[in-house]
């Protein structure tokens, strides 16, 4: 049966039904639709679609569309069908449905491919168009007039990292808002816009809308601010209503260049009639403080239960006290069409000490990003303190080293009425133990929850092996990445930085898309770096730009044209590459023009950051990899152009990359197959990994001098490094791949297995269960997190080389499939959930032979290799005999099954041959 899945509406999914207040809004009048088409029979392709839209359900559920009707479109595309038809009004429900036909080439030895034209039905889903004309909004900018605040040191960086200075930022107490009105009848839908900066949590009639946690994403607030979108039908009555916000900083705060919390709220309701009413946030609304008594990312929060106004946010309520709201100023406002940042998963202690009298810690046995859930109960007054670390000192206290700046610690003051429940609103703490004082008795294991938060991605993939180490660096590589996404992609989530470095972002890039969907993140994050760009063409080493770390390190600007370019190879977004296109090309021509004869030497300042032993690099001059970058981002641009349309540009860009590559090897090239180490020196015999690795990698070493290159980087893993990684967060993304090209991936999986310092194993060997900024094991006061994702990049090499699935052309219409069985590896599988489907291999080896089971999306062909150990063999398929080919013949298969489109055929170890979209299971025997 033909079926489809997976319905997305501009890379968004519809919400679960479970949650009723979660609402699919695009930011377009033309939005894009896409759709997984489901097979199972072998060689299936989408022949035709249609899509139907119409503002009502039952039409959809008749086959009919009110507002747009495709028509069959013979067509194979699945992925981002652009909606025809006149631009669709703002703030509107529509619901969509598409179906598609496919044929399959079946099992037929002869004659045509197409057999049994299948339909699908209808597929149904829907998504709401946002306010797409600023006019629209009715509502105004308001706050509290002359707040309370704090005075608290957060870290703020000018003109350079190594320059820092600390500013006391001002941080409000929890500001509080309110207001009513009032309905004679019910409205049929109720969509609340709210925008509340830094943070916000809404109620309508005491009911909280949404779930979204350190909402909304954060931006650059100077050029924009998002606006959530949540419905709220459900919560109204006849009579009268009430609306409550909670702000808090976040952050929107004066050491970044912006000022005390605000908010703009407008609650559209719309009636069976078709009439429209809007309610508005303005000066009528009164303003309060509450039981949040300070708030901050790197502070934490202060919660006094004494100080709670019981029913402040239903109707009723007497708000004589509160102080009228004051018309403010705001930000260009903008839909959050990012998944929103939530708590995704509950977290129980593993374990309770008691190091010293009065003071508790509990061990979650998993380093995250999160806040925990007190349950307490005691007399009035009682100040129960909860403080948090990645590590423990040797007695079995806290750890605070790897804190930094941040005071991470939350304060709860009880009111003295039974069991009282504390969870914190506007805060996050990166940590494995908390330690709690203060408490009234003793606790137990359960007294304290842990909440994980993070931007709430949906897994896409999936990996494992029978190397449980190798197991595991994948689970700390997961647990990091998800630390790191708090609606940019942070570095690190305990210390007073938390902050957007593009380097961290462009390295773990292909990792993150092969584990989560990336793609309304990355589209959000693109726009932040288009509006951070300056008018030169240059770009911060972080964004949003907090700190305006202007120019960027080459290494670390090349996010602009990789997450571009991700955004197409991984989820075929070409509009994507044509929005930013003026805006890497810019940044392209900033790196050329700062570039005399095409070497980079004075834009670098991090280079291959954090090698062994180091947070400079040793072996690798800042100008190679600052150069290799300007490399890598002219040939990528050069491309993206192509992919436009735009030969032109193309072709110059192509021939400005060719050249960067000649002034690359004249300048760092030895006569050996050395390239340069640090000192730059013709004399200085040492070798590095990264240097090495780098122009390999692009084919950037001359026809003459190749393998040479290739021995010394064996040379430099082998004999100057025993096996193990020596390299930092660039080398380390690239080394295993030139390894596992050059032909030396049993090399690449030492690397990997090494449970001796440094590299990925010797961390967990250490009880790490995320990824560490450095190689070292380090407590200290200095740059050591133990919550970091800039090493994760080795993760893509476990789905490429272990799990075996490498795409071959941007949107995964055609892949290889090709793993690598190492002696101590007995199996490996992965799976990605791709805009086409779900790719999936798993194999085994035993001493009979090697089997492999390969599933391919509709329309998907995969180039398939099978490793060798031995003579003579023996390939079936669900045990049917498929006869091996002579290379010559390897395209000629006659008689053979339709889904076989090439092969099988022997070529050194492998046995290759390619395939038609299906399922299938592979057996190898040898004699």
């Amino acid at each position: 049966m033909i079926r489809i899945s997976g319905l997305k509406c501009e890379h968004m999914p519809e919400p679960l039904e479970a949650d009723s207040s979660a609402v699919v809004v695009v930011d377009t009048a033309k939005p894009r639709f896409s759709w997984v088409p489901r097979d199972e029979r072998r060689g299936s392709t989408q022949k035709a679609y249609r899509i139907i839209v119409s503002r009502d359900k039952e039409s959809v559920l008749a086959g009919v569309g009110t507002v747009w009707d495709s028509g069959k479109v013979e067509s194979g595309e699945n992925n981002l069908v652009r909606l025809g038809g006149a631009d669709l009004p703002e703030c509107t429900r529509f619901f969509w449905a598409v179906k598609i036909w496919c044929a399959a080439i079946g099992e037929k030895k002869s004659g045509a491919d197409a057999v049994d034209l299948a339909e699908s039905p209808w597929t149904l889903s829907s998504f709401e168009t946002a306010i797409l004309d600023p006019d629209s909004w009715k509502s105004s900018w308001i706050s509290m007039p002359e707040p309370e605040f704090d005075e608290t040191t957060v870290l703020l960086v000018e003109g350079d990292i190594n320059n820092n200075r600390h500013v006391a930022a001002r941080l409000y107490h929890g500001i509080y808002l309110r207001s009513s009105f009032s309905l004679e009848r019910l409205p049929v839908r109720a969509c609340m816009y709210v925008c509340g900066l830094g943070y916000n949590e809404c109620f309508v009639n005491g009911r909280r809308a949404g779930r979204n946690r350190l909402d909304p994403g954060q931006t650059d607030y100077r050029l924009r601010a998002l606006y959530s979108v949540h419905n709220v039908t459900d919560s109204l009555r006849t009579g009268e209503n009430a609306l409550g916000v909670i702000l808090g900083n976040g952050r929107y705060v004066d050491a970044y260049g912006f000022g005390k919390p605000r908010l703009m709220l407008q609650l559209l309701l719309e009636f069976d009639d078709g009439a429209r009413r809007v309610v508005v946030s303005e000066g009528s609304w009164k303003t309060s403080h509450g039981p949040i008594v300070h708030n901050g990312i790197y502070s934490g929060e202060v919660y006094d239960a004494r100080l709670e106004q019981p029913g402040w946010d239903l109707p009723g309520f007497d708000d004589s006290a509160w102080r009228p709201a004051e018309i403010v100023d705001g930000p260009k406002l903008e839909a959050q069409v990012l998944p929103p940042i939530r708590v995704v998963a509950t977290m129980p202690a593993r374990a309770l000490s008691f190091p010293e009298p009065g003071v508790h810690i509990f061990d979650f046995g998993q380093n995250f990003s999160g806040v925990v859930r007190l349950r307490a109960e005691g007399p009035r007054g009682t100040r129960i303190r909860i403080r948090f670390s990645e590590l423990l000192t040797g007695s079995g206290s806290l750890n605070l080293g790897t804190n930094r700046e941040s005071q991470s610690s939350d304060l709860f003051i009880l009111k003295g009425e039974g069991l009282e429940t504390f969870e914190p609103r506007f805060t996050y703490h990166g940590f494995r133990y908390a330690e709690l004082t203060g408490f009234p008795g003793i606790p137990t294991v359960d007294t304290l929850e842990g909440l994980v938060i993070h931007t709430d991605v949906e897994r896409t993939g999936a990996f494992l092996c029978s190397n449980q180490l190798v197991n595991r660096i994948h689970s700390n590589i997961l647990w990091g990445q998800l630390s790191n996404l708090m609606s940019a992609p942070t570095d690190c989530p305990q210390r007073g930085e938390r902050m957007g470095w593009l380097g961290d972002a462009q390295l773990a890039s292909e990792e993150a898309c092969n584990n989560f969907d990336m793609a309304g993140f990355y589209a959000k994050y693109l726009e932040d770096i288009r509006l951070a760009q300056l008018t030169d063409g240059s770009l911060s080493d972080v964004v949003p730009p907090y700190w305006p770390l202007y120019p960027t390190d080459p290494a670390w600007g090349s996010a602009y044209v990789t997450l571009a370019w991700a955004m197409y190879a991984m989820y075929g977004d070409l509009e994507i590459l044509e929005r930013h296109y003026e805006g890497m090309r810019r940044y392209v021509d900033f790196l050329d023009a700062n570039s005399p004869g095409h070497i980079n030497d004075s834009l670098g300042r991090y280079g291959d950051w954090c090698p062994p032993g180091c947070i400079y690099p040793k072996k690798t001059p800042i100008e190679l990899t600052s150069t290799w970058y300007l490399y890598n981002d002219t040939l990528v641009f050069s491309r993206i152009a192509a992919v436009l349309g735009k030969r032109g540009e193309a072709a110059v860009y192509a021939v400005r990359a060719a050249e960067i590559a000649a002034a690359f090897n004249a300048e760092f090239l030895l006569a050996d197959g050395r390239y340069a180490t640090v000192p730059m020196s013709k004399i200085d015999r040492t070798v590095g990994q990264t240097s090495q690795a780098l122009p390999i990698y692009h084919d950037m070493v001359p026809a003459g001098q190749k393998e040479r290159a290739f021995a010394r980087l064996v040379e430099a893993v082998v004999k100057n490094a025993d096996g193990h990684i020596d390299a930092g967060i660039v080398g380390a993304r690239y080394l295993l791949e030139v390894l596992r090209e050059g032909g030396r991936a049993d090399l690449a999986w030492a690397i990997v297995t090494q449970t001796s310092y440094p590299g990925w194993g010797y961390m967990v060997a250490e009880g790490a269960t995320t990824l560490w900024e450095r190689w070292e094991k380090l407590g200290g006061m200095g740059m050591n997190s133990h919550n970091h994702i800039m090493f994760g990049s080795v993760d893509a090499w476990f789905y490429r080389s272990l799990g075996g699935i490498v795409p071959l052309e941007a949107g995964w219409r055609s892949l290889r499939i090709k793993p690598y069985a190492f002696d101590d590896l007995d199996h490996a599988g992965a799976k990605v959930d791709t805009i086409r489907g779900t790719v999936c291999a798993s194999w085994k080896r035993s001493e009979k032979g090697f089997s492999i089971a390969v599933d391919l999306p509709v329309g998907v062909t995969a180039e398939l290799e099978i490793p060798v150990h031995g003579e003579n063999p023996v390939l079936s398929e669900s045990e049917e005999l498929l006869p091996i080919r002579s290379v010559e013949s390897a395209g000629k298969n006659g008689g053979a099954p339709r889904w076989l489109l090439a092969g099988p055929v022997l070529r050194k170890d492998r046995l290759c041959l390619s395939v038609a979209s299906g399922s299938y299971s592979f057996g190898l025997s040898v004699g």
